[in-house]
C-alpha cells in the first residue's frame, strides 16, 4: 500500500489533478466572470515558475506543515462556522 501511494504522489498527472482541485475551491470564491479572467492570468504565471529553481529547494517537513495549515485557512475564509466544523472534523478524520 505504501508504495502504491508513493508512486501515486510521484504521477505528476495525479499531482497537477490534485492542484488543480485545491485552486478550483481557491477561485470558488470568484464571481464567474472574474474566475474565468484568473484562470489565463494563473496559466502564465505558472508559465514563468523557474524549474532549477523550484527543484534546487529543500522545504523542511515543519514548513510543509505551517503552510499547510496557512492553506486550510485560505480555503475556508468566509465560509459558514458550521461548514468550516464539518470541514474540519472530516479532514482530521481523513488525516
Amino acid at each position: 500500500m505504501e508504495k502504491e501511494a508513493q508512486f501515486v504522489y510521484e504521477n505528476p498527472q495525479y499531482v497537477a489533478q490534485q492542484i488543480k482541485s485545491i485552486i478550483d475551491i481557491m477561485l470558488y470564491k470568484m464571481s464567474l466572470e472574474s474566475r474565468n479572467k484568473a484562470y489565463p492570468n494563473l496559466i502564465a504565471k505558472i508559465n514563468e515558475l523557474n524549474v532549477a529553481e523550484l527543484a534546487a529547494k529543500k522545504t523542511p517537513g515543519g514548513a510543509s506543515i505551517g503552510v499547510s495549515i496557512s492553506l486550510i485557512k485560505n480555503m475556508l475564509n468566509g465560509k459558514n462556522p458550521a461548514f468550516i466544523t464539518q470541514t474540519l472534523d472530516e479532514l482530521a478524520k481523513m488525516l
